[in-house]
């Protein structure tokens, strides 16, 4: 299986990579930004195609994980898009319901804000191809850490994670705000992958 892995998103997969991110992310985001077309929209019109590692094979998307630094993050709404997409209530509504699933990031970090793969691609090394990827790129940038949180349903990603080498070091639980979003997760944890 030929898999090529780039450090950016080309402009040709704009629209698959909106697709595979908001599905894998599903759980987190479905519940701020709806359940219709708009979601793709807003994704559509506030990625980063440079804050990104993906995989393509056969001309096709299968992988993608978005990074955000200090800076800016792979999925980076403004509120005047989500205003223009959702309405005046409905965009302020969401940017608060993406602002609880915000990660404030150190200078010398680097955060995984989604990982996906094309659930007929899963188990054959895509992921964590990628986060080798990832912890190849980022020594010249000082960063010294790699953090991701990972959702209390996902038991899967978190093994995988810490098969890389991440560490569980902070669990929080979303109440009362996962009643008020209806977040199907109860708790997020906190991971960290400390660079040599």
């Amino acid at each position: 299986m030929q898999v090529n892995y780039l450090d950016h998103l080309p402009d040709d997969f704009k629209a698959s990579a909106v697709r595979l991110y908001f599905n894998a992310l599903k759980e987190k985001l479905e519940p701020i930004l709806g359940s219709d077309e708009r979601p793709y929209e807003a994704l559509a019109n506030n990625i980063a195609p440079d804050s990104c590692m993906t995989a393509i094979r056969g001309g096709r998307l299968v992988g993608i994980v978005g990074i955000q630094t200090g800076k800016r993050g792979f999925v980076d709404p403004n509120l005047k898009s989500m205003v223009r997409i959702y309405g005046g209530f409905g965009g302020l509504l969401r940017m608060a319901g993406l602002a609880v699933l915000h990660h404030t990031v150190g200078s010398d970090e680097l955060y995984v804000d989604g990982v996906a793969v094309a659930s007929d691609m899963r188990g054959n090394g895509i992921g964590s191809r990628l986060f080798e990827m990832l912890e190849q790129a980022v020594p010249e940038k000082g960063i010294k850490k790699i953090s991701l949180e990972v959702i209390d349903t996902n038991p899967r990603a978190k093994a995988l994670y810490e098969r890389l080498g991440f560490e569980a070091v902070k669990t929080h639980t979303l109440w009362p705000l996962n009643l008020l979003i209806k977040f199907p997760f109860k708790s997020a944890t906190l991971m960290i992958k400390t660079l040599s």
